[in-house]
């Protein structure tokens, strides 16, 4: 039977799809960390524990306990392919993007060595430029860093076209910064660095929980992001072209070398996490079914669409709460309003400390971390008085409420002395 699709995002369903909200603590607290790590859906919870309870063994055998245990781990990576419309062995699944991206560093020393330079961004998180910084250390390559503007905290585009050259060998450029909030421009940074033969890596960490990530339109050489910031269990994901992978360095066994996608895993990650994976897909399933109705789309498909909803109900709220303290004595870094950024605001206060102000957020049950948030060069650029404070993070969820939004504007409102 066919329904009317919904044209906004249902979030009573979507809510009751995360069994957080029936436990009273989380229940209270409106959770605006969720840029640090999301709530974990139901599909994926019932998977994780399923494996711990009846198939926590060494997976892959003859018996069918071994048996059940690696299909349920094949079934974990062959969902998160299928959402992103991939093959399955251009995925790696480590243990976190940090990890990941160390990997491919270490993998790309058979293409960046002495007289070649590598650029990342100002506004990436420590984890993406330390691994090429160390990689550009041993290998006598040059680190080069695309900056920011020192007010808004955002990138040029102009800059980075005038940064590449011949020595380019790759560039690792972040999707939207987890600080600034702001879009990058990703399509256009990949296209010069096709037409400059250099190699290019996403990191899709912040921007992949707000818009799921669209790698066959993209067509990046890698792109990574991270389950746990994704309603899902602690893995980073890191996608990898064949033609790109053929290029690298493998780390792994030298007996593994012939699986793909096993190519580039240095220490394999808890078992039961990858086959939780398969949770996600079945949560995005679920919620499309619930919006759309029967389908016939294809996973990525219908991750793409349902993960539109998704993003339109954050533009929603985010808009919401910039609007509620627009004359408040805040300095939001980077864009004030929700023009080309993600719902994912980060602030100082004229009146408290971040640390202050998170504290006192905590007090009313609202959730909202403070401190650098791994991207200590952008907050020291963008003049942040006190970068070991930092900045005050607010990020969304789609299965964030107005009734959160309007408590975080209130108790914002009401600390720098005035009310609506």
């Amino acid at each position: 039977m066919s329904i009317k699709p919904l044209t906004t995002l249902d979030v009573g369903y979507i809510r009751g799809c995360f069994p957080t909200f029936e436990e009273t603590l989380a229940a209270k607290t409106a959770f605006f960390e969720n840029a640090g790590g999301s709530y974990v859906a139901g599909p994926v919870l019932d998977k994780l524990i399923h494996f711990y309870r009846y198939n926590k063994v060494q997976p892959y055998g003859a018996s069918d306990i071994l048996k059940a245990a690696g299909e349920q781990m094949d079934a974990g990576r062959d969902t998160i392919a299928a959402l992103l419309g991939v093959d399955t062995q251009t995925i790696t699944l480590g243990a976190s993007t940090t990890q990941n991206f160390n990997t491919l560093a270490i993998a790309c020393s058979a293409i960046v060595g002495p007289g070649s330079e590598v650029i990342v961004t100002e506004q990436d998180h420590e984890a993406n430029i330390g691994a090429w910084q160390r990689l550009c250390e041993r290998s006598g390559a040059t680190l080069r860093i695309w900056p920011v503007d020192a007010v808004s905290g955002e990138l040029d585009i102009t800059t980075f076209e005038q940064m590449l050259n011949a020595n380019t060998a790759i560039a690792c450029v972040t999707h939207s910064s987890n600080i600034v909030g702001t879009i990058n421009p990703v399509e256009k940074v990949i296209s010069l660095c096709r037409s400059n033969g250099t190699r290019i890596a996403i990191d899709g960490v912040s921007y992949a929980p707000h818009r799921w990530p669209d790698i066959p339109v993209l067509k990046p050489d890698v792109y990574c992001f991270s389950t746990y910031k994704t309603y899902a269990t602690h893995l980073g994901v890191m996608y990898c072209s064949e033609e790109f992978a053929d290029l690298l360095d493998p780390q792994c066994h030298y007996f593994n070398c012939q699986h793909r996608q096993k190519r580039f895993d240095s220490s394999g990650p808890d078992h039961a996490s990858i086959a939780a994976l398969a949770g996600l897909g079945e949560y995005f399933e679920q919620s499309h079914r619930h919006h759309f109705g029967d389908s016939e789309q294809s996973a990525y498909k219908k991750t793409r669409e349902i993960s539109q909803l998704m993003h339109a109900h954050e533009t929603m709220l985010c808009d919401k709460l910039l609007s509620g303290i627009a004359d408040l004595p805040l300095r939001i870094i980077g864009r004030p309003t929700m023009q080309g950024r993600e719902a994912n605001i980060a602030l100082v206060s004229g009146k408290y400390s971040s640390s202050e102000l998170s504290a006192q957020l905590a007090r009313v049950d609202i959730a909202a971390a403070s401190g650098d948030f791994y991207a200590r060069r952008l907050i020291e650029k963008t003049a942040i008085e006190n970068p070991d404070d930092g900045v005050l993070r607010i990020s969304f969820a789609h299965y964030n409420t107005i009734d959160e939004v309007n408590r975080v504007i209130d108790i914002l409102r009401r600390l720098h002395g005035t009310t609506r």
